[in-house]
């Protein structure tokens, strides 16, 4: 019995996708996952395009819902009339039955996109696409006066020379006889024929439906003709037949979204074959999940077919939304590759390292880097039991089991990144690996990530579906802890490569910012005569570790964070936390929008003053006294504590988000 699950993932374009058809700012979308008794997971995707797509986005969502309450999924079940319901259904079960990794690697040929905009607009597209090594380019027409667009493709011809470059345009049906300019279709392509453009096709140049008319277009213009909305209503086999023998197209685009699926587009391709009519495939402007699943349904198409391999697809989509899901494919070159299978990156050779010298040399030590955050970075050596103690006690308090989804977006090379691919060869997990960079790309769903707080703030306000996110190496602010989206769990791990990453957690919380840390299993506290943390941790060979940071004791097993002893001003005897001060001046800085930082600075009386740094433009004198005078008042700040004078220069932060106290 399998539990079957939506959710809705909005797309929101990166500037308007405008075609001769409408203008789109957003679209429908929603991901469809399986999961099996034995814990594996399949993620589909239905997409939709308003006005084109046979479901809206209401009988879409009641239709997944009726699916959530299966006990499986069965893509014949679906009816012609839900074609991207069944596209999810069908990509679901492909990704669980292949478990989410890609098969493929050898790279597809695929068309870069030019949408409407002004000239200006549309020439820079171009230059885009060719610095990034596309060598078919497809430009969507119909908006622009006719004569002024015809100018515009002799300028792209110009500049992509048909000896190098293929040109391809889409119409969206705005060459129809019902056009103002008093020229018709066929007239329309015979001058962009006579003007020498040498264009590969035009993508369904008059509107849907206008059967004799398209037919007639097809057997009289020079141009070569591909059908593309044309085939969205049709289902039956004798329906599709009867329209490919009428009209004889040139190409057939195929959008198994549109069309009800894989099935569906590959009867459509077998009777294309069947009358010499040529064919490429493309996404109907899905997420990278469901361009992912066209892409490796194309690559196996293309393997019976070599003689197709060079013809180039439209599957270079992936790149138009702010909130796209990560990828699993990238292109390079004008081709598209399996992502984890293709790059030769730096780091996925570093994870290659990592996973041979763990399988291959089982009882040696593993050696691990300091950050450098609080010192010169180091080596730091732990056994193997050490490290798979850790891994077990992270497994056990975040409830994660075999065939759980993880992502591992951080650097393998580093303590944190290492311990998610531990975690996930001891507690068999499903890894997804990403490029580890600012903004981590993951495909989503996810049961468990870990980010830095920067990697945090990157992904939101939205935020990928992840169930439970686990944020360390970095400052976690109020800030941060404000913006994040309730719909997941967010914790703040504590922890350091001593210590084999984190050995106590906290859950994040708005109305509980400053909550305690909790010890992780096996895991014991206790604090000098200073206050500075010891911790007992000897599952991990960790025994009276002695910290840097000054904490208020709970208990054994719980902590309130302070700060660092070696950031600690003595101020007149009297010992200030900087930590604690910014975190109580907060509010009262905040309004300023600029970063900034408590730091002593010599007085020779007090031997240190409390100093407000702050990072921006001098204030004026008055300025300053109210801004001094307001943080005197406040109630949780000793007299002792508040600072005494404004300074002014650069708050610099390490790449984690860590205030270097010593650089500023």
């Amino acid at each position: 019995m399998a539990t079957i699950e939506f959710i809705s993932h909005p797309l929101e374009f990166k500037r308007p996708a405008r075609t001769s058809r409408d203008t789109l700012i957003s679209k429908p979308s929603f991901f469809l996952s399986i999961e099996d008794d034995e814990g594996r997971r399949g993620t589909g995707e239905c997409s939709l395009i308003p006005g084109l797509s046979l479901e809206s986005e209401k009988v879409a969502r009641e239709a997944l819902e009726q699916l959530t309450k299966l006990d499986s999924l069965n893509p014949k079940s679906i009816p012609h009339s839900l074609p991207a319901v069944k596209f999810a259904v069908e990509t679901a079960l492909i990704d669980l039955k292949r478990e989410g990794t890609p098969t493929w690697i050898e790279g597809i040929p695929v068309n870069g996109l030019v949408w409407m905009e002004d000239a200006e607009g549309m020439l820079k597209q171009v230059d885009v696409l060719i610095a990034k090594g596309y060598k078919t380019i497809k430009i969507k027409v119909g908006t622009l006066p006719f004569y002024e667009e015809l100018e515009l493709l002799k300028e792209i011809r110009r500049r992509c020379p048909s000896s190098d470059f293929t040109l391809r345009i889409d119409a969206n049906g705005a060459f129809s006889n019902q056009t103002h300019d008093g020229l018709t279709a066929l007239e329309k392509l015979r001058i962009l024929y006579n003007a020498g453009l040498d264009l590969h096709s035009i993508e369904q140049p008059i509107s849907p439906g206008l059967i004799e008319e398209m037919a007639e277009l097809c057997a009289s213009s020079p141009v070569p003709i591909a059908l593309d909305e044309e085939l969205i209503q049709i289902r039956s086999e004798s329906e599709k037949r009867a329209l490919l023998e009428k009209i004889r197209p040139a190409y057939l685009v195929l959008k198994p979204s549109l069309l009800g699926g894989f099935k569906s587009a590959e009867s459509w391709l077998t009777l294309a074959e069947s009358l010499s009519i040529g064919w490429w495939t493309t996404s109907a402007l899905e997420s990278n999940v469901g361009l992912a699943e066209i892409a490796e349904w194309t690559y196996e198409l293309l393997k019976s077919r070599p003689n197709l391999k060079s013809m180039a697809q439209g599957l270079g989509t992936g790149s138009l939304y702010k909130n796209n899901i990560a990828s699993t494919v990238i292109i390079s070159d004008g081709k598209l590759f399996s992502s984890p299978l293709h790059s030769e990156l730096k780091w996925t050779q570093e994870i290659s390292t990592a996973i041979e010298n763990w399988f291959a040399h089982p009882k040696a030590p593993l050696s691990y880097k300091t950050s450098g955050s609080s010192g010169p970075p180091r080596e730091i050596t732990h056994s193997r039991d050490a490290v798979i103690s850790s891994a077990k006690e992270t497994l056990e308090y975040f409830n994660l089991k075999p065939g759980d989804r993880v992502v591992l977006s951080l650097p393998v090379n580093f303590i944190a990144g290492h311990m998610m691919l531990v975690r996930a060869i001891v507690g068999g997990l499903a890894l997804e690996i990403v490029e580890p960079t600012t903004k981590p790309d993951f495909k989503t769903p996810a049961d468990f990530i870990a980010l830095t707080p920067n990697q945090c703030y990157s992904l939101l306000p939205d935020f990928p579906p992840v169930k439970k996110v686990l944020l360390g190496g970095g400052v976690v602010s109020e800030d941060l802890i404000e913006r994040l989206p309730e719909r997941i769990d967010f914790y703040e791990g504590f922890g350091m490569t001593e210590t084999i990453t984190h050995i106590a957690i906290r859950k994040l919380q708005r109305e509980s910012s400053k909550s305690p840390f909790e010890a992780m299993p096996g895991v014991c506290f206790s604090i000098s005569k200073d206050r500075e943390l010891i911790i007992d941790a000897p599952s991990r060979g960790v025994n009276g570790l002695v910290t840097d940071d000054i904490v208020e004791l709970i208990d054994s097993k719980r902590f309130v964070w302070l700060g660092r002893r070696s950031s600690i001003i003595n101020s007149g005897g009297i010992k200030v936390m900087p930590e604690v001060v910014e975190q109580e001046i907060r509010e009262v800085v905040k309004p300023l929008g600029c970063e900034y930082m408590i730091k002593g600075i010599p007085d020779e009386s007090l031997g240190e003053k409390v100093t407000l740094l702050l990072d921006t433009l001098e204030l004026t004198e008055k300025i300053e006294n109210e801004l001094l005078l307001e943080i005197s008042r406040l109630g949780n700040l000793s007299a002792y504590h508040a600072p005494k004078k404004i300074v002014y220069g650069k708050v610099i932060r390490s790449n984690r988000g860590k205030l270097k106290r010593n650089e500023t």
